[in-house]
């Protein structure tokens, strides 16, 4: 069975959907009823290595993406996630209290912190040459 983070894309539900519809018109045949057909559902996910909640999820989406005209089936793939870039710099555990510590100093004398006012302030106490961003 698939992991649960893993997306289905579109070729996979395809893929799915066209095996679910050949094992439920087998299952529609006179002459070739075995019991095996009555689970068209449970026998897709065992074929395709699925769980049968996605199977059951995809055929639904085909279902109802089916055109009663062209008979094309048509899914949709999720987007594309894209990783978040890193900070320019990394603090290390120093820097990172000396950071808190500006902040707490901010509050003490009743001011409010800004990105750019802790910036000044942590370059003054040390030499941080990172941006406001890192």
């Amino acid at each position: 069975m698939a992991g649960s983070s893993s997306d289905t894309r579109s070729q996979s539900k395809k893929i799915i959907f066209s095996v679910y519809k050949f094992i439920k018109d087998l299952s529609k045949q006179d002459e070739i009823t075995p019991s095996i057909f009555a689970q068209s559902l449970k026998v897709t996910a065992e074929a395709c290595g699925l769980s049968e909640r996605t199977v059951r999820r995809v055929c639904k989406e085909g279902k109802d993406s089916l055109d009663s005209d062209q008979q094309v089936v048509s899914f949709k793939s999720p987007r594309k996630t894209y990783k978040r870039a890193k900070p320019l710099t990394e603090l290390d555990d120093f820097d990172a209290d000396i950071v808190r510590r500006v902040v707490h100093e901010f509050y003490d004398r009743g001011e409010y912190p800004t990105a750019l006012t802790i910036l000044t302030e942590v370059k003054k106490k040390c030499n941080w040459e990172g941006s406001v961003w890192s």
